[in-house]
């Protein structure tokens, strides 16, 4: 049979459709599932300090320095939320030293 203008053909058009599940989470959700190896440096920069208040030796810079670099690896390997609390908390603390200082 010949096809004129007037032939319509069926065709099936499939669709797919895919849905995007977006999951709700909290903070405190995110605070339990946080890594916590940086309390590692942090609880060694704690004990180096301790020997560095004791100590009057020279061993007690060598343990100063350490700590220092042991708090700021601690500070760098901290999950964002702890480092958001404590510049909020710097922020806090400078703005009341500036004003105590500007009443002087």
């Amino acid at each position: 049979m010949a096809k004129t203008l007037l032939d319509v053909e069926l065709t099936t058009i499939t669709k797919t459709t895919s849905i995007c599940f977006t999951s709700k989470t909290t903070f405190s959700s995110e605070v339990s599932n946080m890594p916590l190896f940086f309390l590692i440096p942090l609880c060694t920069a704690l004990a180096t300090g301790y020997f560095f208040k004791k100590s009057n030796d020279e061993i007690a810079y060598l343990s100063g320095v350490f700590a220092a670099i042991s708090l700021i690896l601690s500070l760098v390997l901290a999950p964002w939320q702890i480092q958001f609390g404590l510049l909020i908390m710097v922020l806090i603390m400078t703005n009341r030293l500036l004003q105590e200082n500007q009443s002087k």
